[in-house]
């Protein structure tokens, strides 16, 4: 993947953070198919720390495994799945979503933006979503840092 592929999903995001989040990524990816969890220092990124989750990616089978899930998330979504599978954390309707976007992520290597409603104290809530792979070795995808926005308009 080339830098172009990640421009034009910063541009195509709405929210400030998702697309700070997204440059990030792409300079920390510095040529390899993902960054390393490791080019990640918390305090470049207290901009977005309540808007972040990591996930690992288990397989056989395929599971996501919430390694940390940010405060505004567990605010919009009214459960904290850190230390959870992405399935044992989540409604089933809400979790074949999930897994759904997960895995096009996993699989392919590239970053995922993502429109979304979810009802909210009574209303729906839109929010954006990115999904930025992670790597242990800079080649195999065996992370997910999700960027979650939600917009109260």
């Amino acid at each position: 993947m080339d830098a172009s592929y990640s421009r034009e999903l910063e541009a195509r995001a709405e929210h400030p953070t998702i697309k700070r989040m997204i440059a990030l990524w792409e300079s920390k990816r510095a040529g390899r198919a993902a960054p390393l969890r490791a080019d990640f220092d918390p305090a470049e990124m207290v901009f977005a720390l309540g808007d972040l989750s990591l996930f690992d990616i288990k397989d056989n089978p395929r599971r996501y495994w919430c390694r940390l899930d940010g405060t505004r998330q567990v605010e919009l979504f009214g459960v904290d799945c850190t230390g959870k599978h992405l399935d044992e954390a989540f409604s089933p309707d809400y979790y074949a979503i999930a897994h759904k976007s997960f895995t096009e992520v996993a699989d392919s290597g590239l970053p995922g933006l993502y429109q979304r409603q979810i009802p909210y104290a009574g209303r729906l809530i839109r929010y954006e979503v990115a999904l930025l792979p992670l790597s242990r070795d800079g080649t195999r995808i065996d992370m997910l840092l999700v960027v979650l926005t939600p917009h109260w308009d």
